[in-house]
């Protein structure tokens, strides 16, 4: 079996060198995860280039534009016989039928890519992200919908040269395997984050979350934790940074499987005399020890009763 950092293909994928693999998914269903580590020449990601068109990968406004700069990226590396990734939603058959005659034009193959988590999971990822990148809750079962309806089988009748469905690889983590609703999520936190500090009604709570929790769910020492957490392959959501009283914030790390199947966890990192230290010993802590930040344009603020920063993490890949 051919594998990626996080995840599998059925069946393996080993594209012929010049293809074109076209993303086909709705929002928050993988995507741009997959890319970071998908062996290919280069990789064109409509997000990336709202951003530098506008500084915003969630400006709507600037799409026309940025397909625009899409199209003619894509022209320059099937030129050039380049394997390319499209990280792009492409749910739609009339944008996939463009693509197929471009990769037709051109004498490429043009495979497409498979990401349809169940829509509870992409609704959840979601919610994570910051405001700005959100999709609207309609627009993402619209995605999903259309994304069930794009069966291999239409696929290959549209044109395209081979099919792949992309999943997560299975952790094997040593921690519960317990699958919370996302309604129930932000509860579980709170249960979570109070047992840790010792509240012994809390931990009896813990079985109505978690009834197989073992060792990662309520890890306290965040070394321990960020070295397991990574090598289970697990994936973080963010650090959380957060204002608690006029010279203090506290700092907490918070993951989950790549495929939300496995509950999350909170791990508290200390308590610090200034956000800038906290950001600092925070993401000390994270890339000591498994881990790569998001870049910072992906890092967001929110105003939560003094303050609070949400910083991006990422499993370091590891050779294989």
């Amino acid at each position: 079996m051919t594998t990626t950092t996080g995840f599998l293909t059925l069946p393996p994928l080993d594209p012929v060198p010049g293809t074109l693999l076209v993303a086909v998914g709705p929002g928050a269903s993988g995507k741009s995860t997959y890319a970071q580590t998908a062996a290919v020449d280069a990789v064109v990601c409509l997000d990336s280039l709202r951003r530098e068109i506008s500084g915003d990968a969630g400006d709507q406004s600037v799409t026309p534009a940025a397909v625009e700069r899409q199209n003619t990226l894509l022209e320059q590396h099937l030129g050039a016989g380049r394997t390319v990734f499209l990280d792009s939603t492409n749910v739609e058959p009339k944008v996939r039928a463009g693509l197929v005659e471009r990769a037709r034009r051109r004498g490429r193959p043009i495979v497409a890519l498979l990401f349809l988590p169940h829509l509870d999971i992409c609704l959840t990822r979601n919610a994570l992200r910051p405001a700005n990148l959100r999709v609207p809750e309609d627009t993402l079962r619209w995605q999903h919908d259309l994304t069930r309806e794009a069966t291999p089988d239409a696929l290959l009748r549209e044109g395209f040269t081979a099919v792949h469905h992309i999943e997560p690889i299975p952790t094997g983590a040593t921690m519960s395997n317990d699958v919370l609703a996302p309604e129930r999520i932000a509860d579980a936190v709170a249960v979570l984050r109070k047992a840790q500090q010792g509240d012994q009604e809390a931990h009896r709570d813990l079985g109505d979350y978690f009834p197989e929790y073992e060792g990662l769910v309520m890890q306290t020492d965040h070394v321990r934790y960020l070295e397991l957490a990574a090598r289970a392959g697990l994936e973080a959501t963010h650090l959380l940074i957060m204002h608690i009283q006029s010279d203090t914030w506290g700092a907490s790390v918070d993951t989950y499987t790549s495929d939300l199947g496995m509950p999350l966890a909170s791990v508290n990192l200390g308590d610090y005399a200034s956000r800038t230290e906290a950001v600092r010993e925070t993401v000390r802590a994270a890339t000591d020890h498994g881990w790569m930040l998001a870049p910072e344009h992906e890092w967001a603020d929110f105003d939560c009763g003094g303050g609070e920063i949400h910083i991006p993490i990422y499993p370091r890949p590891v050779s294989r």
